[in-house]
Parts: structure tokens; sequence; C-alpha cells
């Protein structure tokens, strides 16, 4: 049934994975990369297996956290579920999910999550013909490899109009980036946040895609959720914010999350940052596609709880309070800022920024964020820096006349590793990493006693 060049691909990746998990390493893009220069078709013959089984997230912020919130609601649902859930994105990477994960003698029963990077989704969507697409959100990010913000959206909107004509394309409504690549001919589910504590008639931070993409003319809000995203129209032409069918209202702050309401359900997840809300709708919107019970959406959206870095909740051995999270592109970290500003106990930061490829080499991101507003925090004592680029990043702060509690420290792990020591009790720790770290510090905090963070009797993301 499967050529042979297809069996010799699959045979070698695996080999492979298993070298590679003996030394140590997680082995996520190098086999998929191998099984791709053996079959160059193989993508191809995993979607004429998987059918339209298959979902893809895509966009610049939210794809981990949206990816696994799907998958913990389709198994929820009694789904036998593939995903990259370490954010493996690359076309190397989905490669390497699908010889992992792909039962070849029972992929009937099997359904198939994929995160999918910006400028990857073009090269794989007519191979895999997904069921549904969702994007998520566009902010600049990794301008070294992407370019200009425009290029990213139109790649985008480029491979939308390749996936076949009964997919699913499920948009972020409050983003005119996002909702100016809705292609013609296929079926467009829009979801978005309604009322929120957050709300914000003015605006004074960084926003990209403040044009019409239409006609070019300056769009005109009549409120801000974040960056770019709001109520929107332009008053040049007909481009205007489309009505969502699934719609966050009422969102605040509640205990340490953000509570919500969609329809008559109340929703949870336990990160106090907006864009999470954002993250649990589309995948709330992904499983209505999907037909997960309504049942099981009611009891999972309860309680919905971000893992892997993503504003992840955690102790450390000797139980200390802190928190990880991703950082990558000015908006990201600016919404982290804002959640680090709620905080009631005194905070301590640790940030690393690093510039390999995969977290992108081009660093002057730091220069847009709005740093100064951490003046506000009465009882922040320390920053930390850590990372090739720490010293970048240090400067950054002493133009933000913060120099005087900033201290630079060698090596990702021992400045984690410092902070923990110095925090004093009672105090929480911030880690904002970029991404090449972000593993190595959460398998290192919990390979030395660290513990997740997750109430008892809640459902979890994994």
């Amino acid at each position: 049934m499967y050529g042979l060049r297809f069996q010799a691909a699959v045979f070698a990746a695996k080999m492979t994975k298993k070298i590679l998990t003996l030394t140590g390493r997680k082995g996520t893009t190098l086999p998929g990369q191998i099984a791709l220069r053996i079959c160059p078709d193989l993508l191809a013959v995993y979607g004429k297996l998987l059918g339209q089984r298959t979902v893809f997230i895509t966009g610049t912020n939210g794809k981990t956290t949206t990816s696994n919130l799907l998958v913990h609601f389709l198994r929820q649902d009694g789904r036998n579920v593939i995903s990259n859930s370490l954010g493996a994105n690359l076309i190397q990477g989905i490669a390497t999910t699908l010889i992992e994960g792909v039962n070849l003698a029972r992929h009937q029963d099997q359904a198939v999550v994929l995160e999918v990077d910006e400028a990857t989704i073009g090269n794989v969507i007519g191979h895999l013909q997904p069921k549904a697409v969702v994007v998520t959100n566009f902010f600049r990010d990794q301008m070294d490899r992407y370019g200009e913000l425009d290029t990213v959206v139109d790649m985008v909107g480029r491979a939308l109009q390749k996936a076949p004509n009964n997919t699913t394309v499920i948009l972020n409504a409050d983003d005119p980036l996002v909702t100016s690549i809705a292609p013609d001919g296929k079926p467009v589910v829009y979801y978005g946040i309604e009322s929120s504590q957050f709300d914000s008639e003015a605006h004074s931070e960084v926003r990209d895609g403040k044009f019409c993409r239409k006609c070019g003319g300056n769009l005109q809000y009549t409120l801000y959720h974040y960056g770019q995203l709001g109520f929107y129209d332009c008053p040049d032409c007909d481009f205007t914010r489309p009505a969502p069918s699934v719609v966050a209202e009422d969102v605040a702050l509640h205990a340490e999350g953000i509570q919500f309401h969609v329809g008559s359900v109340t929703g949870f997840i336990n990160s106090p940052a907006l864009y999470n809300v954002y993250n649990a709708l589309s995948a709330i919107t992904a499983s209505t596609v999907f037909g997960v019970q309504d049942e099981v959406l009611v009891r999972e959206m309860s309680y919905m709880k971000t893992q892997l870095g993503r504003m992840e909740r955690l102790t450390s051995a000797d139980g200390r309070n802190l928190m990880l999270t991703l950082v990558k592109n000015p908006t990201g970290f600016n919404e982290v800022l804002k959640v680090v500003e709620h905080e009631k106990r005194p905070v301590e930061l640790v940030i690393i920024l690093n510039d390999r490829y995969a977290d992108g080499t081009d660093v002057s991101w730091i220069w847009d964020t709005n740093i100064e507003r951490l003046h506000q925090f009465a009882d922040l004592r320390r920053i930390y820096v850590a990372g090739t680029r720490a010293e970048d990043f240090a400067i950054r702060l002493r133009y933000a006349d913060l120099g005087s509690i900033t201290e630079i420290v060698e090596g990702d792990i021992n400045c984690v590793e410092q902070a923990l020591r110095d925090l004093p009790d009672g105090h929480m720790l911030y880690i904002l990493s970029t991404y090449t770290s972000l593993y190595n510090i959460r398998d290192h905090l919990l390979n030395q006693g660290g513990k997740e963070l997750a109430p008892e009797n809640r459902a979890s993301v994994s």
C-alpha cells in the first residue's frame, strides 16, 4: 500500500528519533528532515491517509496554547489526537510529528492538531488538506525571518486560498490584519471579545495594522482590547469588524486568572493575560467545527490551564512561587507586563534574551516594549537579565532608568537559580524567556523538584 521510499523514510526517521532520545535530545525536527529528504512527497501521503481530520493553528502569538487547549478538548471528547505540542512548527517538525504519531494500521481513528509557522503553512496546506485552519493574530515578530508584517499576512492569505473549498477558516474578528485575508468561496467562522474590563477607547502602545489593507485608509477604533485588536472600521471603504459567532463577554480578572462568558457558559483560564482568552476562544471555536459535544465543552471550559511555559504557574523545589512565560515580540511582552502589574505580591523579574535562529536574530523589538511601565510597580526589587543578548536588554533597562536594580548573570539556568536563591519569602518570581531557553529552564525546574500548579478536580491542558 505504501511506496518503498515512504516506508524507508518512516523507518529512518524512527531510528533517528531513538538515537536522539538515547542521547537525551528531544528530536522534534531532525527525524522529519531526514524523512523528507528520502521521500519528498511524505506529507502528501499522510494527507491522503488522514483525510480531513487535521486542523492547523497559525498566527504570530498563541499557536502553542491554542493547539494544546484544542487537543485537550478533543481528547476529553474521546478522540485519539496527534499534536506537535512542543511547538516544532516548521515542515521538518510537522513531518516528525506525523511519523511518530500516525498509526498506519489504525489511522482512521486519529485526528491531528498542528501548530504551523506562518512561513510554512503555504508549503503544507496543499498536501495535508486540513478540515479547519485557525488564524490567531498578526504582530511584528522575527523580522529577520519574515520581513515586514504585510509580507507575513500575505503569505498566510495566499495559503488560505490553497486550502480545499470545504476547509473551515476560523479567524479572530478583532484583528483587522486577520480579517483582511478572509478567503472567498470557503466557510469562515469568526470569534472575538465583546466586553472586557481591559477595554480602552485610547491607545498609547505600539500598534500594528493602523491602515486598511483594502483601500489604504486610516482605520478608526471605537474600542481597543490590546495591540490593534478591538472594534474597528475604515471610514473610506466598507472594511469593518465582522460580527463574531463565538463571543466572550464580561471578561474580568478572577482569582489568579480570568473569567468570561460565552453565551450562558462561564469559562475560566488560570492565566491573568487577556490574550489567553483569545486562545481559549479559538480552541472553543475549532472544537465546535470538529463536533465536540456541548457537555464536554461546558465542563472543560470551567477551568482551562496554560502550560509549557505560556504563563505557566510553577513552584520551585523549596516552594517558591514563580511564573514562566515566552516573550518574543513587543506586543506579547507588553501584555505580560500588564499581568505583572496586577500581581499582589512583591515581584522580581528574570528576563532572558537570546538571538538564536529560533528566537529571531533581530532583537531590536525590545526598544518597542513599554518597559518604562515597570516604574509603576512599587514592589519591584530586582531584575536579572541573561542570554546571548543580555547586555542589550540591560542597556534597554538603563535607558528606562531601571539600571540601578538590574543585574546581568552569566548562564540562563544559573540566572534562574540565583534569582530563586535571593528571592525573599512571599515574593513572586516572573521568568520571561525567548524560545530557545524556555524549555531548558522548565525542564531544569521540574527536574530539581519543582511542580506545576493545578488545582484539584479541575481540568488541565497537557
